[in-house]
């Protein structure tokens, strides 16, 4: 036990004289926390201030076409710029590539009889949106459902203009139709066993998924150190003194536990305090600090078994930052961590779920964001202890042949 203690200190020592090794685990994922909670808070704000650009020529002066220009104005979404009602197509196309537009609209001079038309509409004349190649599919798809929700009401207005008499005579308030059917739809957020909702927002997925990601980076001070002492022959006097590789390894593992630990508060400390205070949305820990410290020393016990194992594999450090950091980048960019998993196709959702970075992070989730306790993290701790497990019981097997002298170094 005196033999581990004193490993304890002397890692605890060594670490505090790695500057490069202290920036890694605290400055490097403060910074991204920083830049992606301010960064994406516009894309998980309930109403964005983003807005998308559409240029609009009104050739047409009826009444539908100055109904239909007023109703997109009212669209929080688009941000409706006039345009000349002389416009033609090649110089509405030369705005798009000239400039920050995304969309531009020609309402062509017979929009109005369009819209009064009683044909079918597989035999009326389509409304052409023009589009910036820059803009992705998604947008696209946004504006293009707005444009034919405001086109349907355009033609319930000129309808009910027609059918005035009509309404008046069966007592209907045409203005019933006109209303937006978002006010028929209520939206209802499922929580576990009735426990108060909680608005996702960008700070509650760039803490955990970047705390993960930086946990996991405990491989570049564990094996600079580790490689050092075996170059200097410090594992060689410790295998003096009859220290088991199992030893050795828990002697390492117990103090960069503990900086993940400080690690861990500091990050959520970021988020709570410090996110808010330069504009962005606030942290909140959830309802559950048992199943948060679990989540937390679950990550830790597992990123840093991985550490230990790609140290003792390695044989110079520049091996072990090249794998490490390779394989930290794979589980990251497969589990989540860059990108959330939602919006990956659904191979890259299947591959998520043999990252252990995917695990940590989904726990994580289980406690600031859907409100889970104990019991919810319990699957993603055991699935990270297990594979920690294996991955210390591999390094301690690889440890003890290389200093049976039957593993070369």
């Amino acid at each position: 036990m005196n033999r581990i203690r004193s490993i304890v200190k002397k890692e605890f020592l060594v670490v505090g004289r790695d500057v490069h090794a202290l920036a890694v685990l605290f400055l490097m994922p403060m910074a991204f926390i920083l830049i992606m909670s301010l960064a994406m808070q516009d894309l998980f704000a309930t109403q964005s201030p983003v807005r998308i650009p559409l240029i609009v020529s009104n050739r047409d002066g009826g009444k539908p076409a100055t109904a239909f220009l007023k109703m997109l104005r009212e669209i929080p979404a688009l941000d409706v710029k006039d345009a000349p009602a002389s416009w033609t197509a090649a110089q509405a196309a030369a705005a798009l590539l000239d400039t920050d537009a995304k969309f531009a609209l020609l309402i062509e001079p017979d929009f109005s009889a369009q819209v009064r038309s009683r044909k079918p509409f597989s035999e009326r004349k389509p409304l052409v949106v023009l589009v910036n190649p820059a803009v992705g599919t998604q947008m696209q798809l946004i504006v293009q459902t707005l444009l034919v929700n405001t086109l349907g009401k355009a033609r319930i207005g000129a309808l009910s203009e027609d059918m005035a008499a009509w309404f008046a005579l069966a007592r209907i308030d045409p203005r019933g139709f006109m209303q937006s059917p978002e006010a028929q739809i209520e939206m209802r957020h499922v929580t576990r066993d009735g426990r108060r909702f909680r608005a996702p927002n960008a700070v509650q997925q760039s803490v955990p998924a970047w705390l993960v990601f930086s946990m996991f980076f405990i491989v570049i001070p564990i094996s600079n150190t580790f490689i050092s002492e075996r170059t200097h022959g410090t594992l060689q006097r410790l295998r003096s003194i009859r220290l088991s590789p199992a030893g050795l390894l828990l002697g390492k593992m117990l103090p960069y536990f503990l900086i993940n630990l400080i690690q861990a508060a500091l990050m959520l400390a970021v988020g709570v305090y410090l996110v808010p205070a330069l504009g962005g949305s606030a942290l909140t820990l959830g309802d559950s600090p048992v199943g948060l410290f679990l989540i937390v020393a679950a990550v830790s016990f597992c990123s840093i078994a991985f550490a230990l194992l790609i140290a003792v594999l390695a044989r110079t450090t520049e091996q072990a930052t090249t794998l490490g950091g390779l394989l930290n980048i794979i589980f990251a960019a497969a589990g989540g961590i860059m990108i959330p998993t939602f919006v990956m196709p659904a191979v890259m959702q299947k591959a998520a779920l043999f990252s252990p970075m995917s695990w940590g992070l989904e726990g994580f989730l289980d406690i600031l964001l859907r409100n889970g306790g104990v019991r919810d993290v319990l699957p993603e701790c055991l699935a990270l202890a297990a594979f920690g497990a294996a991955l210390m019981l591999s390094a301690a097997v690889i440890l003890k042949k290389q200093f049976e002298g039957s593993v070369s170094l």
